[in-house]
């Protein structure tokens, strides 16, 4: 019952973005503004099954975001964690994602990718990997950049899924900010091998998945071709 009033009364708060796994609501808490994050029931599956799973993620995410933290990664305070209800209040952030400032000032998104590469860094340093680490999840403010959206994110010591984050960086930057990819990314790997643990296995591992996507998109289109 105490789960169901917390997240009917997060429910009621401003919608500001819906995913597929989660409501973003903004309001206040103990008198600070915050993000609460609401993972909603899923009609389809069934009702245990989906409340374990909801109460899962949600701690998951809290710890990982805390250990972060922890680490000096730049990430949003989580202020509570109410698993049961599958719901994190945490800090909000004021400012633009870093894809935002890439389409305004392309120099500086440029230069903010070094620290991109630095909390990143960090963050595979706590033993955590992001699982969806792009332009589009980290906020500029004036506190400087913060990585934000940690609900793909997990304890891990894979050098697989570290690899995975920097791949996901850099096809961020291709597909979104081309024209400055190639320099914005070597700030980030620049960036990433000042504060990260073993930085040159990983990012030799990340190109190996570059390569393996490339070898894979070149038989799809041959494929094709002797279709055609």
């Amino acid at each position: 019952m105490a789960s169901r009033l917390l997240a009917g009364s997060a429910s009621r708060l401003p919608l500001v973005a819906r995913g597929a796994e989660a409501e973003i609501h903004v309001g206040a808490f103990m008198g600070l503004r915050a993000v609460y994050k609401l993972r909603v029931p899923k009609g389809y599956m069934h009702p245990r099954l989906d409340a374990s799973l909801r109460l899962r993620r949600t701690r998951r995410e809290a710890r990982v975001m805390i250990a972060a933290r922890r680490a000096g990664a730049r990430v949003p305070r989580v202020y509570a964690v109410f698993p049961a209800a599958g719901l994190v209040v945490m800090e909000y952030l004021e400012g633009p994602t870093l894809r935002e400032v890439f389409n305004r000032d392309p120099g500086l998104g440029v230069s903010l990718s070094r620290e991109a590469g630095r909390i990143l860094g960090l963050i595979h340093r706590a033993g955590v990997v992001h699982g969806d680490y792009t332009t589009s999840n980290l906020v500029q403010t004036e506190r400087g950049l913060y990585a934000i959206d940690f609900g793909l994110a997990d304890f891990s010591e894979s050098l697989e899924e570290r690899a995975v984050d920097i791949h996901l960086y850099r096809r961020s930057l291709e597909s979104a900010h081309a024209s400055h990819a190639p320099q914005a990314f070597k700030e980030f790997t620049e960036g990433y091998r000042e504060t990260a643990p073993n930085p040159g296995e990983v990012l030799e591992r990340a190109e190996e998945i570059r390569l393996r996507g490339r070898y894979v998109e070149a038989r799809r289109r041959s494929v094709w071709a002797r279709m055609g």
